[in-house]
């Protein structure tokens, strides 16, 4: 009989009801692929948790895993689902069978701040798919392999290898398109990975450090594979490249795509250099059907750009983004703010910058992230950087930029109809509520109702009840929804607010225009009215003005 081993990469949450959520299983894939290639497979059968179970909270999560039979498992981890992640893996632990945890994924770092504490059996970094055949083996014959990206937890902390793992050939590794077929029946786009390595080295990034210079798939052999693709029915492929147009066959990649995409079918999504873009290129990639080009500017100021290691040529970057708009590619534009040496008035002249260069662009201006392995984290003392201790790092002042500034930028990116900001609640109070949760036990997004007369007189229990529904499931999104039959006191409200900021802060609170504010996104009150019953108009202003003042 095999053993088992499941994958899981649990998703990002949001309070975002209408679009859908993206959480494709891009890891478990790529490494199923890589096992089945390996001796080691014959002794292993593959699980890769279903699109379902992106919806469930931790407690249904856990009865999932206890119930496929599994042996190990194996969680990809980046920085919105680490310590969720580690949440699981602690439970796991304390429940038989002894299931044997492992984890590799973006946060995976020497120098992480909290991931190395013994939750996990092994952590792998950087490329895995040479090592992670291995590491099954040693699980089943009690020897662990000993390389240099393997982390085994021992008696005594973690224990490294000295072995350089062998480096992986693109072309063999490419998943076969039969067992994608399962992500693009049920996932919005298809992801796809034609090269590793960044030829830039960004202080703020890990990609330099992973991977040494840039290997790519051959363009032709890439096209076979977008060809294979839209047959089996995707509709839109993302290209997860480190920069898409690094290779040296980039033009040639695009006329192939011309070629296979001639009805504009498949609609393309890639990130890319503007500095080195050619005009020839950048209507190949009209033609393609790219319908979103994103391209990292960060900061216009070339002593910002020096210090964080980007190029620093902001005609020839203007230039290229021209080029793509030109062409009718719409440009999705990345800012930073918090960045080595950086002033509030270089952020403000890069958003001006930003907006001159008119239509068929969006700016996003996002709070730099000091995160784990990366050189930035080691250059914090040097520019006065102070950050987040807990995901997502977010720097909150430097030497530079005070804190003060800072959230001036956050709250002009919440003023600003032009600059995406994170989405808000758009009523708190009403007989119809948009994004209200479901009510169904088990899932990661619930809606607790509170119903009944004279409310304010179960204030004790209400509270209670908020308590141990965070304590229970503190990673997932709580709205506790008051459905009143009369005017109730706005002090109940008060008490609710005091016992729901008493909680420790979920990760959505962390995020910038959350943390700045003072705002909670991840558990809100909500009040809903009953139909057929009026409400004292002074009151109801009252409560959505409590509500507001509190919750995002």
């Amino acid at each position: 009989m095999k053993n088992k081993i499941l994958f899981i990469q649990l998703p990002m949450l949001d309070n975002d009801t209408l679009g859908q959520r993206e959480n494709f299983p891009f890891a478990g894939l790529w490494l199923s692929h890589a096992l089945s290639q390996h001796p080691e497979g014959e002794f292993w059968e593959v699980a890769t948790a279903p699109a379902e179970w992106d919806e469930l909270d931790n407690a249904h999560l856990i009865q999932k895993v206890l119930a496929s039979g599994v042996s190990a498992v194996a969680f990809t981890l980046c920085l919105w689902n680490v310590e969720r992640a580690m949440r699981l893996a602690r439970q796991l632990r304390e429940l038989p069978p002894n299931l044997f945890l492992m984890a590799g994924g973006p946060e995976v770092s020497e120098d992480h701040p909290f991931l190395l504490e013994p939750c996990f059996d092994a952590l792998v970094t950087g490329e895995g798919e040479a090592v992670f055949p291995e590491l099954l083996k040693g699980l089943r014959i009690g020897k662990m392999p000993a390389y240099d990206n393997v982390f085994l937890s021992v008696s005594e902390g973690w224990k490294r290898g000295s072995k350089s793992p062998p480096q992986i050939d693109l072309a063999s590794a490419q998943i076969p398109v039969e067992m994608l077929k399962p992500c693009i029946q049920t996932r919005p786009s298809v992801y796809i990975e034609t090269s590793r390595g960044c030829p830039l080295s960004c202080t703020y990034c890990r990609y330099h450090h992973l991977q040494k210079g840039v290997r790519a798939l051959p363009a032709d052999a890439a096209a076979v594979r977008i060809q294979q693709l839209r047959d089996a029915g995707a509709k839109e492929i993302r290209f997860v490249d480190p920069t898409f147009n690094a290779r040296a066959d980039f033009t040639r990649l695009l006329e192939l795509l011309v070629k296979i995409n001639p009805d504009r079918k498949l609609g393309f999504f890639a990130e890319l250099r503007a500095d080195t873009l050619t005009s020839e290129q950048a209507d190949l990639l009209a033609q393609t059907n790219f319908l979103d080009i994103e391209v990292g500017v960060q900061s216009t100021d070339p002593n910002v750009l020096r210090a964080i290691r980007r190029p620093a040529n902001i005609a020839q970057v203007e230039r290229g983004i021209r080029l793509l708009t030109g062409a009718g590619v719409h440009v999705t534009l990345d800012l930073m703010y918090g960045l080595p040496k950086q002033t509030l008035g270089d952020v403000l002249s890069s958003i001006e910058w930003a907006r001159s260069l008119g239509g068929n662009i969006s700016i996003q201006c996002m709070q730099t992230l000091l995160l784990p392995g990366t050189d930035l984290r080691d250059q914090a003392e040097q520019y006065g950087i102070t950050a987040m201790a807990r995901p997502p790092y977010g720097v909150v002042s430097t030497s530079t930029l005070s804190e003060g500034e800072i959230t001036q930028i956050e709250t002009m990116l919440h003023d600003s109809d032009d600059l995406p900001a994170d989405p808000v609640t758009p009523r708190f109070t009403g007989y119809w509520l948009s994004g209200l949760f479901s009510e169904q036990e088990g899932k990661n997004r619930r809606a607790l109702m509170i119903r009944g007369k004279d409310l304010n007189a179960r204030r004790k229990e209400i509270c209670q009840q908020i308590e141990q529904s965070v304590a229970n499931e503190p990673d997932m999104l709580w709205q506790f929804v008051l459905c009143p039959e009369n005017e109730e006191p706005l002090e109940l409200l008060e008490t609710m607010i005091h016992t729901i900021r008493k909680q420790p802060p979920h990760l959505l609170d962390r995020y910038a225009s959350a943390e700045l504010s003072g705002l909670i996104a991840s558990r809100r009150i909500l009040v809903r009215l009953k139909r057929g019953r009026e409400y004292d108009e002074v009151w109801h202003g009252q409560v959505e003005e409590l509500l507001g003042s509190h919750f995002a």
